[in-house]
């Protein structure tokens, strides 16, 4: 296979395949944007190997058919990626916008200082996700490690299998809803009560992201108090 072959429909280029194999991350991301300001999606194979991927896009559809390193997704502005293996430390950092779903496991610091947009994971993600979450929504369908939504000052966090010790630790504001059990809930925290307005929002989470589970069936965790150094 070339490294990069171009697909057509009825003589119009649709999408892009690239072959990351022998490729540093300078040159993929070359090609992802090339791409995308050309209106082509975007289809990575071989990318096991790289990191800082599809960092900084403001629009455009990319699928990588494999794992992947650390940091994809950086600064996430609008684009929507798949991932359909395993992400490494940091996906979807610092996003505003955007959609990531990461179709294995995350590592370290999944969604970390997250201003918006979305990031799915479909397995289990390590320690110290959305921590300093700033806003948009996290969803974990498998489990989670330690220190999960430390210091979150908005947004929200949906964890429908257990978590670690000391989830939301010095949460400030947000919400944090957990279909399982965790170790124990940080300094500032509390089970609070699911209303209407909850169970809607974690219905349309569900059954957008096609997550077998009840609304019913979470508990949700908010701040203390507005002051978590008080």
């Amino acid at each position: 296979m070339s490294p990069s072959e171009t697909r057509k429909v009825q003589g119009e280029s649709t999408e892009i395949l690239i072959d990351c194999k022998d490729l540093t991350f300078k040159e993929v991301n070359s090609k992802i944007r090339d791409a995308v300001d050309k209106g082509l999606k975007v289809t990575l194979l071989n990318a096991e190997h790289l990191y800082g991927l599809a960092a900084g896009l403001q629009g455009g559809e990319i699928t990588i058919k494999s794992s992947v390193g650390d940091y994809i997704g950086l600064l996430n502005a609008g684009a929507k990626i798949v991932i359909e293996g395993d992400a490494g430390d940091f996906i979807g950092d610092n996003s505003w916008k955007g959609e990531i779903r990461v179709k294995g496991n995350a590592g370290y610091g999944a969604g970390i200082y997250s201003y918006g947009g979305n990031l799915i994971i479909y397995g289990d993600a390590g320690d110290a996700a959305g921590q300093l979450f700033k806003g948009g929504t996290l969803i974990v369908k498998g489990n989670v490690g330690d220190v999960v939504g430390l210091y979150m000052v908005g947004g929200e966090i949906v964890v429908v299998g257990d978590a670690g010790r000391e989830l939301g630790d010095y949460m400030i504001r947000g919400t944090i809803y957990l279909r399982g059990e965790c170790k124990s809930l940080g300094h500032n925290t509390k089970y609070d009560k699911l209303v209407g307005e909850d169970l809607s929002r974690l219905n349309s989470l569900l059954e957008k992201y096609s997550i077998e589970a009840k609304a019913d069936e979470f508990k949700k965790i908010v701040p203390l108090s507005k002051n978590p150094f008080g």
